[in-house]
């Protein structure tokens, strides 16, 4: 079930509000309204099975209602979404209590956490009702849980702290993303939100210092794999230097570790029989020699490991190399404004043109970034790099009612080439 697109009850919740809610519901199958078609196939169950939708003989009833407003809600089903609204009423029930102290810690509200935390000590340990499962420590992360709640305030490193030394378990598993393995380490090195306060690295040390797994609970390295995927460096460094193993092609390539690197290829450049391969479970990389490696070049680029890239290009590393997502190393070059990547990627005829999983190609991402997320330093350079090397610009980058559009600089860089 998902855990985190999900929504907030209303201020005073009622069964009998919900069941209103449900029965328009019902109502909005029996008409023509497309949307709730998407809305089923993200809350419902079995929405293959909601084969009559905007029909008025639709076979989606009341209890398939019910269902939806309980799992968009967070609950697996009716019955445990009522529970819910009735131990809510209760102030002394152990839902209302660890339901307020969440509030606290999203809220950075730490005298009311200490509070609770010491007319209830057990407090700590407890778990959310809905279907995630989440500790309070698990908050922390901003990441996993009800995305309402995803938010880091700045005094997050006293609240960990409350928590922690108060008994909080530091490798404590909720149910996230699909598995049963979110521990609040790895949901925070990738999360955005503590990232963005400048808080994540700190964080991490936090729950490190605290005994947090620094190569996850399965020994798998997991919390580093995880902050490089997210491009997180900061964290992936640190990560290292609190012990986390670098110990396959992957991660060392990733780290920038050349010569460790260098010891896993042989003279043709090709991996070594045994050479360790990056093993995740949620990692969806074939384990072949061929896609590790095709990993490990580009994800150094994507981290922009000049030195890295550069032997690997040396070595006979294809440049068209892409990830298990199809980008290519110039994608995340162009993407991230690697200038020097660039470069040595557009020495060795780096193809322009490959399409990764979005279906955009080397400059398409690029300006994407540019818009959705702002002109980093050296973006400019790079987008010129790229028009003056070749690659095509698609004319909708040019509408006028593109949204976001491109910043006025950028758009004149193209605007020269067409």
């Amino acid at each position: 079930m998902n855990t985190t697109d999900i929504i907030a009850l209303i201020s005073d919740p009622t069964p009998e509000y919900y069941e209103i809610k449900a029965a328009a519901l019902v109502d909005t199958c029996r008409s023509i309204h497309h949307d709730s078609i998407r809305y089923m196939r993200v809350y419902h169950p079995e929405p293959d099975r909601l084969t009559r939708l905007n029909h008025p003989d639709t076979n989606f009833g009341t209890n398939d209602a019910r269902l939806v407003v309980a799992r968009e809600h967070g609950f697996p089903d009716w019955s445990a979404f009522l529970q819910f609204i009735a131990d809510l009423k209760e102030p002394g029930s152990s839902v209302a209590k660890f339901e307020r102290a969440v509030d606290a810690v999203v809220k950075g509200d730490l005298q009311v956490l200490q509070a609770l935390l010491r007319d209830n000590p057990a407090l700590v340990r407890e778990r959310s009702a809905r279907g995630h499962g989440a500790t309070l420590l698990h908050y922390i992360a901003a990441n996993g849980t009800e995305n309402f709640r995803q938010v880091t305030p700045p005094n997050a490193l006293d609240i960990a702290e409350t928590l922690l030394a108060a008994g909080a378990e530091p490798d404590a598993l909720a149910y996230t993303y699909g598995t049963k393995w979110g521990t609040t380490l790895e949901l925070l090195v990738s999360s955005s939100h503590p990232s963005q306060a400048g808080l994540q690295t700190a964080l991490a040390e936090k729950l490190l210092d605290y005994g947090a797994a620094v190569n996850g609970v399965r020994d798998d390295c997991a919390p580093l794999v995880t902050a490089i995927y997210f491009h997180y460096p900061k964290s992936a460094e640190t990560l290292v230097e609190r012990g986390a193993r670098v110990d396959n092609v992957v991660t060392a390539s990733a780290m920038g570790k050349t010569t460790q690197l260098a010891g896993y290829l042989d003279d043709t450049g090709k991996l070594k029989a045994g050479a360790p391969l990056v093993n995740v479970e949620w990692l969806k990389v074939p384990a072949t020699p061929e896609a590790n490696l095709a990993l490990a070049f580009v994800w150094a680029a994507m981290l922009n490991r000049e030195e890295t890239v550069r032997f690997l290009l040396e070595k006979g590393v294809s440049p068209a190399s892409k990830d298990h997502r199809d980008w290519t190393a110039l994608h995340w070059a162009g993407y991230f404004a690697y200038p020097e990547i660039v470069d040595l990627l557009l020495a060795r005829k780096a193809p322009l043109e490959a399409r990764n999983e979005f279906g955009g190609t080397v400059l398409d991402q690029t300006l994407w970034g540019t818009a959705h997320e702002g002109v980093r330093e050296n973006h400019l350079e790079i987008v010129r790099k790229l028009v003056d090397a070749g690659a095509k610009i698609h004319t909708w980058w040019l509408l006028s009612d593109l949204h976001p559009p491109l910043q006025e600089s950028v758009a004149n860089i193209l605007q020269e080439k067409v």
